[in-house]
């Protein structure tokens, strides 16, 4: 979508397996040559201190960021937050990404929201993304062989049963799939966290915990396990 060049960048960063990929490429991809990834930018729910969306631990994600080596910049949103409070939350830590220099926000997104676009413009930012437009079956082969090892921690309960929770992402979780529900999940199907993979110094320690049903929605926790990196 944009040529990075010789830039700072804050980079979305979910826990997952595209938010992974997408950090992955942007690393490594020449066509990127120059760009600098300043920090992991995450958004969690006040109150629980869990990924938004996703129910991830936030120690998980700092584990995450301290075994890429990069600092994470946390920014909180109120529990059944409103789409104008979560834009609120957004726009005070983009500009303050501005300020500090960084001039790009890269994500994961294979689709990016327009309404995403339209918050980057607003501060000045760019978009970088990418995975955009990718295949989804392509896209997620290639986490696979790229070495990435993640657990599905969230499922929507409308179009998956809670066997799916749980889960490693593997071609075992893929075939399993019913037809209908993209491989990557872009329609909301599933979220996972990625422990271990090629971005990582090291594996992340962590073990799975119970699985809760909330809002429509199964959710399996992920436990630290092991000494922190």
């Amino acid at each position: 979508m944009t040529s990075v060049g010789d830039k700072q960048v804050v980079f979305y960063w979910s826990g997952g397996k595209d938010s992974a990929a997408a950090f992955h490429r942007l690393s490594t991809d020449p066509c990127y040559d120059g760009c600098r990834i300043a920090s992991l930018l995450t958004t969690f729910t006040d109150g629980y201190d869990r990924v938004t969306g996703h129910g991830v631990r936030r120690s998980l994600i700092e584990q995450q960021a301290r075994c890429i080596g990069l600092d994470l910049l946390v920014s909180y949103i109120p529990r059944q937050a409103s789409m104008s409070q979560y834009e609120e939350v957004t726009l005070e830590a983009l500009h303050g990404q501005k300020r500090s220099g960084v001039s790009i926000a890269a994500s994961g997104d294979i689709f990016v929201e327009k309404q995403r676009l339209a918050l980057l413009k607003t501060v000045g930012l760019t978009a970088c993304c990418p995975l955009w437009e990718r295949q989804s079956h392509k896209h997620v082969e290639e986490i696979l062989d790229l070495g990435f090892k993640a657990y599905v921690v969230c499922v929507d309960g409308t179009v998956l049963d809670r066997s799916f929770v749980g889960r490693l992402l593997d071609e075992e979780f893929l075939q399993d799939l019913p037809t209908g529900v993209d491989p990557c999940g872009e329609n909301g199907e599933f979220h996972t966290f990625v422990f271990d993979g090629p971005i990582f110094r090291q594996p992340i320690p962590c073990r799975l915990g119970e699985v809760v049903h909330r809002e429509g929605f199964y959710f399996c926790d992920v436990i630290p396990d092991g000494p922190e990196p």
